[in-house]
């Protein structure tokens, strides 16, 4: 027995934490993203969204919080990797009971069909970012658009400003834990790099870095695109915490800033 405590007093904090439930913890907020999600969609609609696809969902940890929001909600997740969305299965879905039965995971390409066309599709956390040729991003809006039902909306979100092009890391203090973002071999060509996020416990442990290799978009180029494959009314949301409501308003301009995060988007 006391061998045994001995070398539970040794593991790492890393090596007790779930990653899944970290990453959730870290990058996610899913009660202030379906706020957004909603009163962009009734800027320009008269009744809320009911079904939401989330594309690149991983856990499915927002839809698993959409469908939460009464008997009408259903949704659909759309991820290639199939461990995280088993996990989110067992952990986000399979709680909720009989309410969990409206959300659908797919371990699935984010470019495929929807079983059912949904109101809103949402690619968030730069996720769609792993397309890094015009042509893939272009090919991606216009299935998106063809799979929305007649006034869908599409909706992703976007970084940018000097930081987003910096290859130095940030550092943000989480409750047990600190989130390293780091970009690595940045191009300045064509803005291709390495991202990796990193979570750094008290006793210097460290989870194994989530590492994707993405390009960074600029919002002009991303409303173009929409704008090519069909989408009107494409709107350009800042965040700015001084602002009414949610901390977004519609701009053309935006502001030029260190950082910036907005969100993208348009109507079928």
């Amino acid at each position: 027995m006391k061998n045994q405590t001995t070398r539970h007093q040794q593991q790492s904090l890393a090596s007790q934490a779930d990653p899944y439930e970290i990453y959730q913890r870290a990058v996610q907020s899913p009660e202030v993203d379906i706020e957004l999600i909603q009163m962009i969609y009734q800027s320009c609609h008269t009744e809320p969204a009911f079904h939401l696809r989330e594309d690149f969902c991983g856990t499915g940890f927002t839809l698993s919080h959409w469908i939460q929001q009464g008997d009408e909600y259903t949704g659909e997740g759309f991820d290639i990797a199939t461990e995280p969305v088993q996990w989110g299965r067992q952990n986000n879905f399979v709680t909720l009971k009989d309410a969990g039965k409206r959300g659908v995971l797919h371990v699935a390409d984010a470019r495929d069909a929807s079983d059912n066309k949904p109101d809103i599709r949402i690619a968030f956390n730069f996720s769609y970012w792993v397309f890094q040729q015009r042509v893939e991003l272009k090919k991606y809006f216009q299935l998106a658009f063809d799979d929305l039902k007649k006034g869908g909306m599409l909706m992703v979100d976007a970084t940018g400003g000097t930081e987003a092009l910096s290859e130095e890391p940030y550092e943000t203090e989480m409750a047990g834990f600190n989130l390293v973002w780091q970009q690595k071999n940045f191009s300045p060509v064509d803005h291709t790099a390495d991202l990796t996020l990193r979570f750094c416990f008290e006793d210097g442990s460290e989870l194994p870095a989530y590492q994707y290799r993405w390009r960074v978009w600029s919002v002009a180029e991303i409303v173009e695109l929409m704008n090519e494959v069909g989408f009107a009314d494409v709107q350009v949301w800042w965040q700015d915490d001084d602002a009414p409501g949610l901390g977004y308003y519609i701009t053309q301009t935006g502001v030029n800033q260190p950082c910036w995060i907005a969100c993208i988007s348009g109507c079928k």
